[in-house]
């Protein structure tokens, strides 16, 4: 696939794709342990519905790197990226992934989470749909609306590239289609046709028009996330130096 393997640490980022970057989580060393399944997942810690839920992440983990790593170059390359627990080999590792394939219903698939039923992700659409609130209704906040789904880059000049790079492709599109009119009108025989000229005033006026919105969406967006990053700072800072003089009253209370 020619994707850069980059390695994360959140759950909610495993095996969402952006270009040519792929980021994996590796695999949890306790997600191979059956104590902790039995105490944490299995046993009274997953009882309820927050318990049935990281049941199902975590079959769902599972299923996703007995699908990754399923052969010997699979296996090489995860090790190398650190992506599974020191020690495991590829014999012990195929018995562990044929033990998990065979516990699961991989038709029905109604015991692991529905995210892993979906594979991999792309962080272009997972952006589109967290911006939206009737979508992502429960997480949406003004921090997803700006950053989307993962937070990336916060230079400006990347911001734009990547969100108006469609701009520069509209106005060659009407670049070319104004050269036109302008070899047209330069003829004898559109020169004299009044159609064509107003075809050509209209085609003029609107492309004109159409630059002047987009240069002043463009200064808007940037003036609107300028002052989006100066206050989000300033309120942060002002949260942590609360925080931290909260804890030193109750330091002091303690030696007190």
């Amino acid at each position: 696939m020619n994707r850069a393997v980059v390695v994360t640490e959140r759950a909610d980022e495993h095996l969402v794709w952006h270009e040519h970057r792929i980021f994996v989580k590796p695999l949890p060393a306790f997600l191979l342990s059956h104590g902790f399944w039995t105490a944490h997942l299995c046993g009274g810690g997953g009882n309820g519905r927050d318990g049935a839920g990281l049941h199902a992440s975590a079959r769902g983990m599972l299923l996703s790197y007995a699908w990754l790593v399923a052969h010997p170059s699979d296996f090489a390359i995860a090790s190398d990226l650190r992506l599974l627990p020191a020690g495991i080999t590829w014999e012990r590792w195929t018995a562990f992934a044929a033990c998990v394939l065979a516990s699961l219903d991989l038709r029905a698939m109604d015991d692991v989470d529905p995210r892993y039923r979906y594979g991999e992700l792309r962080l272009s659409r997972l952006d589109m749909l967290t911006r939206w609130p009737l979508v992502a209704a429960e997480s949406w906040s003004t921090r997803t609306f700006v950053d989307g789904y993962m937070s990336s880059s916060t230079w400006y000049t990347a911001f734009f590239e990547r969100h108006f790079g469609w701009l520069l492709v509209g106005f060659v599109y009407v670049s070319v289609v104004l050269s036109a009119l302008q070899v047209g009108l330069a003829t004898d025989l559109l020169s004299q046709n009044s159609e064509f000229q107003n075809l050509g005033l209209g085609v003029t006026v609107a492309g004109l028009v159409a630059l002047c919105l987009a240069l002043g969406s463009i200064v808007i967006v940037w003036f609107v996330l300028f002052w989006y990053h100066v206050t989000s700072t300033i309120m942060f800072d002002r949260r942590i130096r609360l925080e931290r003089k909260r804890s030193a009253q109750e330091k002091t209370k303690d030696t007190s």
